[in-house]
């Protein structure tokens, strides 16, 4: 029953996914798409790809702090592998968190600390949020400040949201060091009975980050502000591969760009986040077809990236499979 309802959830992704392309290619004809792509110069794409690998090497080295300090001192090359092959389902296989359950399972059933390594991974894709929204709210700055808005008192609701969002996550961080937070929250959890109160309660337990470990918010912020910097750049290269950067337009990518990254939290099939980003870049004014195009260029982009995290996961499967087959042949020999 589960694989089947996994095969159907599959199954209806990719008709998702090919309907959205399907959608857009009458929406913007194939021969506008192939004369966009022609125009794409393959030295940034090149320069987009090698800014995305260095993002990686980073976030692995973030990664592997948070792991550390939840007492999984994880080897470099193990933790790359399991990182990128998260990376890939996330990308694209699945979406959403699947990668992040794969690193934590993989965690779980090798070091035998589940609950630690979700926590770790909780706290990394959390400070990437709160990166990317902090730079959402320094483009909606400038935009505001450009479009005369801060001067006339009039704030879009898509920016109050923003703000709201780098609120949020603000007091999220403050709950993550502050003993009387805590408290209150931890309190607040007693009140209803629920039947998930306690799974609740000891994930968040696990994420709290202690006194003598303040130094690490301090790291894990520079990290995260790299890591995201250098995602956005991504697009950034895309873009000027197809000539849309301007000095008039390059704050959009430091708004839209977080706003496609909280999508990616959600279990979206390939195309969904990418047709929403051409059309916050269409509507900001960038040509039609080439925003589409840049969307899913810079996607392309980073699945290049990480499609060795798919190779991984092959070769580790079938390393697995020969294991538990080998496993099975001594024990009938010894019957």
């Amino acid at each position: 029953m589960r694989n089947k309802r996994k095969f159907l959830t599959t199954l209806l992704k990719g008709v998702v996914t090919l309907g959205i392309v399907i959608l857009l290619v009458n929406k913007l004809g194939w021969n506008d798409i192939t004369a966009t792509l022609t125009t794409a110069r393959p030295l940034w794409l090149g320069a987009a790809l090698f800014l995305f690998i260095i993002s990686t090497f980073v976030g692995v080295i973030q990664w592997r702090i948070l792991l550390h300090n939840r007492g999984i001192p994880l080897p470099l090359g193990r933790s790359l592998r399991l990182y990128l092959i998260g990376m890939f389902f996330n990308n694209f296989v699945l979406g959403g968190i699947v990668g992040d359950v794969l690193k934590i399972a993989s965690i779980r059933s090798r070091d035998g600390k589940g609950m630690a390594g979700l926590a770790a991974t909780m706290l990394d894709r959390f400070a990437g949020l709160w990166a990317m929204c902090g730079f959402a709210v320094g483009g909606s700055i400038i935009l505001m400040s450009r479009q005369g808005t801060l001067v006339s008192g009039k704030i879009d609701t898509a920016v109050v949201a923003l703000f709201a969002a780098f609120l949020l996550f603000a007091g999220i961080m403050v709950f993550l060091v502050c003993k009387p937070m805590q408290r209150m929250v931890f309190s607040l959890l007693d009140l209803p009975p629920a039947s998930g109160k306690l799974r609740l309660r000891e994930i968040l337990s696990e994420m709290l980050i202690e006194a003598h470990d303040r130094h690490l918010l301090i790291v894990v912020a520079l990290l995260s502000t790299v890591i995201q910097f250098l995602r956005i750049g991504v697009h950034v290269l895309t873009a000027l591969s197809l000539g849309l950067l301007t000095a008039d337009n390059f704050h959009y990518f430091f708004i839209f760009v977080p706003i496609i990254a909280m999508l990616m939290t959600i279990p979206l099939p390939f195309g969904v986040r990418e047709a929403a980003g051409g059309t916050l870049f269409a509507l900001a004014g960038f040509p039609e077809d080439a925003a589409y195009v840049m969307g899913f260029l810079a996607s392309l982009v980073g699945l290049a990236a990480s499609f060795i995290g798919g190779l991984f996961y092959i070769t580790d499967r079938t390393i697995s499979r020969e294991q538990h087959e080998n496993r099975i042949d001594r024990h009938t020999a010894l019957q």
